[in-house]
């Protein structure tokens, strides 16, 4: 004769202990668990925005400005080729922002915030 662990079909499932079973309700005179707490207040963190000039050329000039700010993280930026400026909404601060445009072996210059 086998051995079979399972349950027969029509017949009741096995009992179990209730304190083995997690209470889904709260009982009587118990205290239900507090609400979650509500998602965080989406606010519009505005960060400082500079302008700079960079002596830029061609295409060429415009993607190396491109490639070190998107390598530097934490920026928005708006590349002006034919006005050679450079608009830059970051946290970081102006001498990181201008050592990290010079990496382009370009001269900038800070105009100031915008």
């Amino acid at each position: 004769m086998q051995k079979w662990a399972g349950h027969v079909s029509g017949a009741a499932p096995p009992r179990t202990h209730p304190e083995a079973e997690p209470r889904l309700r709260s009982q009587p005179g118990e205290a239900s668990p507090p609400p979650p707490p509500p998602p965080p207040a989406v606010t519009s963190s505005v960060m400082p925005k500079h302008e700079f000039t960079v002596d830029m050329t061609c295409e060429g000039c415009s993607s190396a400005v491109t490639r070190v700010l998107n390598k530097l993280g934490g920026v928005q930026f708006e590349i002006d080729l034919p006005s050679k400026k450079v608009s830059i909404e970051s946290e970081h601060s102006v001498d990181t922002l201008l050592e990290t445009l010079r990496k382009t072996g370009k001269t900038v210059t800070h105009l100031g915030p915008s």
